[in-house]
């Protein structure tokens, strides 16, 4: 499977999957799917010897990376930065970025994009303790 798929949604949540991880290939957007309205999450995967076909930056939004498998390299303003799994990527918006698998199995991580300084509140300064 390389897309997401909604398995369940109400008014109040939406569960989706895009399958085995170990297994996952290309990349799933799942904003349209689960209906956030604060941040965009993708799943990627890339080849052994594969790379992200562009460059990009964002007029607004920073992301953070979480490689869950693999070894790879972030083109960050031309600077490679080696990653591998358990790392974690922060990405302000104006930073030119692409990725690159440098290993021998698949480089498969999650973004999650967000606009830059608009997080307010978070853990327990937004979280409820229901009794």
């Amino acid at each position: 499977m390389n897309k997401a798929e909604l398995q369940q949604s109400t008014d109040g949540y939406s569960i989706a999957t895009v399958g085995n991880l170990a297994s996952f290939e290309g990349k799933a957007f799942v904003k349209d799917i689960l209906g956030t309205t604060s941040v965009e999450l993708s799943f990627g995967s890339l080849a052994p010897g594969c790379s992200v076909p562009f460059f990009h930056h964002h007029k607004q939004n920073e992301e953070v990376y979480v490689v869950l498998s693999g070894e790879g390299v972030f083109v960050l303003d031309g600077k490679e930065e080696p990653v591998s799994s358990g790392s974690i990527v922060r990405v302000a918006p104006s930073v030119s970025r692409n990725t690159r698998c440098t290993g021998n199995e698949p480089l498969v991580y999650v973004c999650i994009q967000g606009k830059a300084g608009s997080l307010e509140q978070y853990t327990m300064t937004d979280g409820v303790v229901e009794q």
